[in-house]
């Protein structure tokens, strides 16, 4: 019989298609603002103390209770019905998208947890994984320093962290240096007015310093800072004169705590601006604890003296040791 026919040719090895490219820089329709008539922007998600402070209307009465020199100049002849009028939608909370932003990526999985919880109780809250900065980018560098052994014993800093917690408490344990998202401030706010020029905008910001840049940017378009109700921030290193001197090595003036009240007190009193508040503060912003009395909280002891097996089930390095200098 004749020989059976050759057997056909392998199909021709394909190359796998390249990986889609990635965007140079994140896609602000992630963050969902679409329809968002209000907004809470929160910088600093930390344990999300701060978003659950708001979702409880706490940032009303913290408002309320501001000293005089926060708000404008006509809030001390104004009478009781008229201020509470003035700050009335932070009574409101669930009237508002609330996008919080975490630069730590080990706080991620548990502020997953807040969100879901808060997302059941009719909140519409997204914790973001990204910094809130005076810039976009896709990838960034930062440092993130492990300050205990606590499940949220870490952060991100846009100063060394011995400027950001002075005197030395707590300590810092460990540092390492992580890329990832960085949101500017401006373009979120900018993409908020243009789907919604009526929009009402609440700004906290914790940022372990890099409110001194995410300030100065949004000075720097006096209209999207007048698109802002309400600002909260705490600043780091500026509760004193050494501290304010360090601002310096930073390329900052140690008056930068001055130089910017000055400026946005100044935008506050300007016709047609919505800015109705200006909380700052040393030692917290609104929802947190005071700085001193946060430093002896769990979250911030330093718990290195715990056993190994320990550590391991937090999934936290094996040695801690003091970050020396």
């Amino acid at each position: 019989p004749p020989p059976p026919p050759p057997p056909p040719p392998p199909p021709p090895l394909l190359s796998p298609p390249p990986p889609p490219a990635r965007s140079p820089v994140p896609d602000l329709s992630a963050l969902m603002l679409g329809g968002c008539g209000r907004v809470f922007i929160d910088g600093g998600s930390n344990m999300g103390e701060a978003v659950g402070a708001f979702a409880d209307g706490r940032f009303f009465s913290c408002a309320m209770q501001a000293p005089p020199r926060n708000h404008r100049a006509a809030w001390a002849s104004m009478g009781r019905g008229e201020k509470e009028a003035s700050m009335g939608p932070l009574r409101e909370p669930r009237s508002f998208c609330v996008r919080s932003f975490e630069a730590a990526p080990s706080l991620l999985p548990p502020l997953r947890e807040e969100e879901a919880s808060l997302r059941a109780r009719g909140f519409d809250v997204r914790f973001v994984d990204g910094a809130l900065s005076n810039r976009t980018a896709a990838e960034e560098a930062r440092p993130v320093w492990r300050y205990a052994s606590h499940r949220w014993g870490e952060t991100a800093a846009s100063l060394d962290f011995r400027d950001v917690h002075v005197e030395r408490k707590p300590l810092p344990l460990s540092s390492r240096t992580v890329l990832g998202r960085s949101y500017d401030l401006n373009e979120i706010v900018r993409a908020v007015v243009k789907a919604n020029a009526s929009s009402v905008l609440a700004l906290r910001l914790d940022v372990e310093g890099g409110e001194w840049w995410v300030l100065r940017r949004l000075l720097d378009e006096p209209g999207l800072l007048c698109s802002v109700s309400y600002i909260f921030a705490e600043f780091h290193s500026a509760a004193s004169a050494p501290q304010r001197e360090r601002l310096r090595s930073y390329g900052l003036e140690a008056d930068a705590f001055e130089t910017l009240k000055e400026r946005v007190h100044a935008a506050m009193e300007a016709p047609g601006c919505r800015l109705r508040l200006y909380w700052r503060s040393f030692w917290a912003s609104c929802g947190d604890k005071q700085r001193f009395e946060w430093r002896d909280a769990p979250q911030a002891r330093d718990v290195a003296s715990l056993g190994e097996e320990a550590l391991r089930k937090m999934g936290l390095p094996s040695r801690l040791r003091v970050v020396k200098g």
